[in-house]
């Protein structure tokens, strides 16, 4: 009798310890492979591709977020964009950087649709026959995550921090010299004219571009969003995926994305921004 009564009384408990594991381990995986398509060449393969190389399963179609210090991000396609179209690209200049490993350093979940995180992406050069080379940098983010009933991302609030002198180091000089703030701007303004013509072009030539970011604030990498030019650095290098979307965002206006920004405003709209109130999103609305 005592063998017949264990399932009984022990069972629940024992389906919930598995389910526990299950959506745990579940998270996990959904996180780390994000992470591991920011890695060259796989991210290189997503610039190209767009939204048809990333696996199914990753990001809901709806998924919103927020990422201090760039910005707001709505949707699939801006989801994707923010994180695998800006994880850097070999440029054939020293320091040649590129994203070689992704390793989670914490983990947490607590119930199935909520969980967080902290990576650290090591950056090293790459060799002219493709293996990882020296040493360069290593980009921290720290974020929360919420999941659909699938295991999908649903919406992240995720921070970096010490964003500053992690783009000296992976730019291989100071932009904040006038040498440097003028070679960030001619780079902006060359890749620009590659990437936004036809109906997409914002400008009316480089001399025209460089004039104008010539005259509005460059900014800083650790408050990225504004009417700068730093904010336009990071934004012409997704014009390569949909430069109808991203190439107002480089132009004169900033498009709606690099525009100046209230703190208490968009660094607080959890509302607007996940449809649940300030300190609801991430969590747990269930004992799972």
């Amino acid at each position: 009798m005592i063998f017949l009564l264990v399932p009984l009384l022990f069972g629940p408990a024992l389906l919930s310890a598995a389910s526990k594991v299950h959506w745990q381990k579940r998270n996990l995986n959904t996180v780390q492979s994000i992470y591991n398509l920011t890695i060259y060449p796989a991210n290189a393969k997503i610039l190209t591709e767009g939204a048809s190389a990333v696996p199914a399963g990753l990001f809901n179609a709806t998924a919103t977020g927020r990422v201090t210090p760039v910005g707001e991000f709505f949707g699939f396609d801006d989801s994707i964009e923010y994180f695998f179209g800006l994880a850097p690209l070999p440029t054939g200049q020293p320091p040649n950087g590129v994203i070689t490993n992704a390793t989670l350093v914490a983990f947490a979940s607590g119930c199935a649709e909520v969980a967080a995180s902290t990576v650290y992406l090591t950056v090293r050069a790459l060799n002219a026959d493709g293996s990882a080379g020296a040493y360069i940098s290593t980009l921290k983010q720290v974020a929360f995550w919420r999941f659909d009933k699938s295991g999908a991302v649903l919406q992240y609030d995720a921070w970096i921090p010490s964003l500053d002198p992690f783009a000296l180091l992976t730019h291989g000089f100071d932009v904040y010299t006038p040498a440097g703030m003028n070679a960030t701007i001619q780079a902006v303004c060359a890749q620009q004219a590659l990437t936004c013509v036809g109906a997409n072009t914002v400008y009316d030539g480089v001399d025209d571009c460089v004039t104008t970011l010539t005259d509005k604030a460059f900014g800083r990498f650790d408050e990225a969003w504004g009417d700068n030019v730093v904010c336009r650095s990071i934004h012409v290098l997704l014009t390569k995926i949909r430069p109808e979307v991203h190439c107002p965002h480089v132009g004169p206006t900033g498009g709606g994305k690099c525009i100046d920004v209230s703190y208490n405003d968009v660094y607080f709209n959890d509302q607007f921004l996940f449809g649940s109130p300030l300190g609801e999103p991430f969590h747990c609305s269930s004992d799972e």
